[in-house]
């Protein structure tokens, strides 16, 4: 019987000890769980073969280097409220192919460095004492250093589901989660407003059972870029992201590799 109640009292200490779930660690564990903040999904990846025919001006593609990518969620939680900003750095590699050996299934390519940051902030409200997300803004990713020699003035999404959506301000214009409901197999077109058009080719990054990339088609007559994809066929939560690159990031010289992105939030029901 003592050795029993020493087994018992040794469970209650371990019991007792057991840390509290605090609202930080609840909210962080839905941000983990959730795909419109799984960025690495549409930010990387190394083009296929098909792909090598279709992938725009330049073949190119981002190569993240495994287990680089670094996240920070601030979590400010105010009665039953909470703001998060989320962070992302990647690291890797932006690869302009110069060659592909179809027999031997090898890629040639001029590398320049890449470290990339991109930034989300995002609305949580605790209902029925579990929080949810209510509003999620766009994204922003940017080089960590140097700066595109153009700006993005603002993104139009239109969409039939969800209508049509401005974004002149991507970190700071929320998005109800109710607002971004798309329709499986949905035709979006996405039309991106530079400062300057011929400084740049865009493309539009989305997933379609895998990572998609399209190049942008640009209109001088009407002033903007535009490009028109299906939305998947799976449930879920995404992102889809107009990339503008600089026309120098492709020269096979030593020119720096610099653009300007922003994404918006979609779930498929």
């Amino acid at each position: 019987m003592k050795k029993l109640f020493l087994f018992l009292a040794a469970v209650g200490v371990v019991v007792g000890c057991k840390k509290a779930t605090t609202d930080e660690d609840e909210i962080r564990a839905l941000l983990e769980s959730d795909g419109l903040f799984n960025l690495g999904l549409i930010w990387g990846g190394s083009p296929d073969t098909a792909s090598l025919k279709t992938m725009g001006p330049q073949n190119w593609y981002r190569h993240i280097w495994p287990d680089s990518t670094i996240k920070n969620y601030t979590i400010t939680v105010v009665g039953d409220s909470a703001f998060v900003h989320a962070t992302w750095v990647f690291k890797g590699q932006f690869r302009v192919i110069t060659g592909y050996d179809f027999s031997a299934d090898t890629l040639t390519y001029v590398a320049k460095p890449l470290e990339d940051k991109a930034e989300r902030n995002a609305i949580f409200k605790k209902i029925a004492r579990r929080w949810r997300l209510v509003k999620i803004s766009g994204v922003k990713f940017s080089p960590n250093m140097g700066s595109a020699p153009f700006t993005i003035d603002s993104v139009i999404v239109i969409g039939t589901s969800s209508g049509t959506k401005v974004f002149k301000d991507p970190l700071n214009e929320f998005l109800d989660t109710s607002q971004i409901f798309y329709n499986a197999g949905e035709n979006v077109e996405v039309r991106v407003f530079l400062s300057d058009l011929n400084a740049a080719y865009g493309y539009i990054h989305h997933w379609n059972n895998s990572h998609h990339r399209d190049a942008m088609i640009v209109d001088t007559s009407v002033g903007y870029m535009s490009r028109t994809y299906a939305i998947t066929t799976r449930a879920g939560r995404y992102n889809a992201v107009a990339d503008i690159i600089s026309r120098p990031s492709f020269d096979t010289s030593t020119t720096e590799y610099l653009y300007e992105a922003w994404g918006f939030p979609y779930i498929v029901r």
